[in-house]
């Protein structure tokens, strides 16, 4: 006798898992397809991004150089070295050149104790503060700090503040590094600054300089009976030249340097050195 059996409900569910499968399959794909669209949009952001970065930064260097350059030539092209701003348009934006001139402010590797004293005090320090503050200056910039080993009496004040370095018996090579002397607070230290330069190896050209940087000379005098003769126009002109480079899509590239520039008496300038190069970006 046979026997037959309905296969219908079986067949049907065998249906319903593959179309589940199919189903699941096409939502990892479309997922996949998502992933992978995303990631090249990222991908082709982070490349544009990278691209115009560098373009940026080229244009930013160029106008730094072709600034020195006009500086530096004695023809109908000529710069007369100091305090300028410039615009350059590119092809990838503009690029505008601020030139601060530093003839007016004071050489930290150079002025005796007493003046970066009297400007520490006019910046908030009080007396003693500001008289250990600017030894500490002094003992870090000595030839007799140099060679600090570990019974020098310098590298032993600095370990028992916790710190992990002493002066270095150099000039500073930094502005920054100011930050490094025992004693200072970041917030006087960022306050001294923009009245302080280096390699200017004199004092300050008095027709530059800045209020604050007159009164600390004026109390030198009337405190210690010191006083600064006006620089030697035969002497090094130091500038912080900053080139700041903005993209089509607001995207910027600051490049900040420092320069020194020696010249003659009655032309242009004849060499120069590049003393700090530093760069930023910003979006």
């Amino acid at each position: 006798m046979a026997v037959f059996r309905d296969r219908g409900g079986q067949a049907t569910r065998e249906g319903g898992f593959s179309l589940l499968i199919v189903l699941w399959a096409m939502v990892l794909l479309t997922l996949l397809g998502v992933q992978l669209t995303g990631a090249g949009r990222t991908e082709s952001r982070l490349a544009t991004a990278l691209r115009i970065g560098t373009q940026l930064r080229e244009a930013a260097d160029g106008a730094v150089y072709e600034t020195i350059w006009h500086m530096l030539d004695g023809g109908g092209d000529y710069w007369p070295p100091g305090a300028m701003t410039r615009k350059f348009d590119e092809p990838t934006g503009s690029v505008v050149v601020t030139v601060i001139d530093e003839r007016g402010k004071m050489d930290i590797n150079q002025l005796s104790p007493k003046y970066l004293q009297s400007l520490f005090s006019l910046l908030g320090a009080d007396k003693d503060t500001a008289t250990k503050v600017a030894d500490a200056v002094a003992d870090w910039r000595s030839q007799h700090s140099a060679g600090n080993g570990p019974d020098m009496p310098f590298a032993q004040q600095y370990r028992n503040a916790g710190r992990i370095w002493a002066p270095s018996g150099k000039k500073f090579q930094r502005l920054d590094d100011i930050n490094l002397v025992l004693g200072i607070t970041p917030e006087l230290a960022d306050a001294a600054k923009p009245y302080l330069t280096l390699a200017l190896d004199q004092g300050p050209w008095l027709k530059y300089a800045s209020p604050v940087v007159l009164a600390a000379i004026a109390k030198s005098k009337r405190d210690f009976g010191l006083s600064v003769e006006d620089a030697d126009p035969r002497g090094p002109i130091v500038l912080c030249i900053a080139a700041n480079a903005i993209g089509s899509n607001r995207t910027a590239f600051t490049r900040r340097v420092m320069l020194r520039l020696d010249g003659t008496l009655n032309g242009p300038a004849w060499r120069y050195r590049i003393l700090a190069w530093e760069e930023g970006t910003t979006e």
